[in-house]
């Protein structure tokens, strides 16, 4: 019977042939290791490649990597498997002062091996006499150091351990609780999951990622990469803004940083509005830090609220709901400013100097903010009507000549709506 051959970027499921083959091969697969099970691997899918759908050379390059997945998501698991860690864990004093000096104790004992031996410590080396060296900080720590220990250890155990520690947790075993429990709940209840998390790391900064293992469980496939759930991320970053009383510093794809979303500081006019900078010499990065940090804080003077992010996938979806083409290059189609092109981002911010430099009405203005019930508003201050972008209103605005982060900050926000209502 003749195949149907599969486009490149079009990976098809397996079928129930190939399945059949691997599975032939798992029980061996599983009890090898080493060279003989890649050589098990290997000859399972040179078997299921000839049963699979025809394709060209790139597309069967990632069935390998398929049938890779397949053999994970299928080898027996035991029966009593526990979870990468357990959800209340009980510390000890030892445990808290372990956590509080680990990096201090293997600094210690690298320098001690380097001074000895003149070489820099392999990992087996500083192993051997790390639990010796604990023990022995352990034996010299006083009554008064054990007590404050032990009381911390309780306080951590009956309410939550410091925030540190908490920033550890989160990068080391975020990701593989989340999955564990995504695996339970799909052999157990055939549920499917996709998780939106928020934490804060080592440094503080508020991180966001989606964690989507669906394509690792049956026969599911990827719903971050099939769909575009980045458009519910609006809501959810304003949702822990508020909750962290902080604003969003970072974003993470499925566990990898996408790094943090640049801002610009701007001088303000006498009106409280950001001044534009001459940007010649900028560099595309610094150009994309200024049209974001530049439209979120006009869009964050629209609606009235400090924590707020510009609502990217709406506005271009219906740009001209949100912004008069007065306030735009002919043709210019906004986007998140992470995916704005060199020359687009130059005739954005030139266009932008030249209404700042001629001083005819303001250099931009949102004509409309939306909430999270997908309702349109005017921006606030003004009536609700059909009114252009270019109608003035009344905007808050801070009055004084300083750092336009002041207008990102809840505090910021916070003076110019108490003075908008004055």
């Amino acid at each position: 019977m003749a195949r149907t051959k599969v486009k490149t970027g079009d990976q098809p499921r397996l079928n129930d042939q190939e399945t059949t083959a691997l599975q032939s091969h798992v029980e061996d697969w599983e009890k090898a290791s080493g060279t003989k099970k890649r050589r098990i691997f290997k000859a399972a899918s040179r078997e299921a490649k000839l049963l699979a759908p025809k394709m060209d050379k790139e597309l069967l390059k990632e069935r390998k990597e398929k049938y890779r997945q397949w053999f994970h998501n299928h080898k027996k698991h035991k029966a009593n498997a526990k979870p990468p860690m357990k959800l209340q864990k009980k510390w000890t004093a030892r445990q808290v002062i372990e956590e509080e000096r680990k990096a201090d104790i293997v600094q210690q004992i690298r320098e001690e091996i380097e001074q000895e031996t003149g070489e820099k410590p392999g990992q087996k080396e500083v192993l051997k006499r790390y639990q010796p060296t604990m023990m022995a900080i352990m034996k010299g720590l006083d009554d008064n150091e054990l007590e404050e220990a032990q009381a911390k250890a309780e306080e951590w155990t009956n309410h939550a351990p410091d925030a540190a520690v908490q920033a550890k947790t989160a990068k080391k075993k975020g990701e593989k609780m989340i999955k564990h429990f995504a695996k339970e709940m799909f052999t157990q209840a055939s549920m499917r999951l996709f998780v939106l998390g928020s934490w804060k790391d080592e440094q503080g900064s508020l991180l966001t990622s989606g964690f989507n293992f669906n394509e690792q469980l049956g026969k599911g496939s990827s719903f971050m990469k099939s769909k575009d759930w980045q458009v519910i991320l609006p809501a959810w970053e304003e949702f822990i803004g508020d909750v962290f009383d902080q604003d969003q510093d970072s974003t993470l794809l499925g566990g990898t940083c996408r790094g943090p979303k640049p801002y610009y500081e701007f001088d303000l006019d006498h009106m409280g509005l950001p001044i534009l900078p001459d940007i010649d010499g900028f560099s595309l990065d610094t150009k994309k830090g200024i049209i974001r940090s530049f439209l979120t804080i006009h869009y964050r003077i629209c609606c009235g609220k400090p924590k707020v992010p510009v609502p990217w996938s709406d506005i271009m979806k219906g740009q001209s709901r949100f912004i008069s083409s007065t306030y735009l290059p002919d043709g210019t189609q906004i986007m998140e400013p992470s995916k704005i092109h060199r020359d687009a981002a130059d005739d954005l911010l030139e266009c932008w100097l030249d209404q700042q430099e001629n001083q005819v009405g303001p250099t931009f203005k949102f004509k409309a903010w939306i909430d999270d019930k997908r309702k349109m508003h005017p921006p606030v201050g003004e009536k609700s009507d059909d009114g252009d972008a270019d109608d003035e209103g009344v905007h808050p605005r801070p009055t004084k000549r300083s750092s336009a982060m002041a207008a990102l900050s809840p505090a910021g926000l916070a003076k110019d709506r108490l003075r908008l209502m004055r």
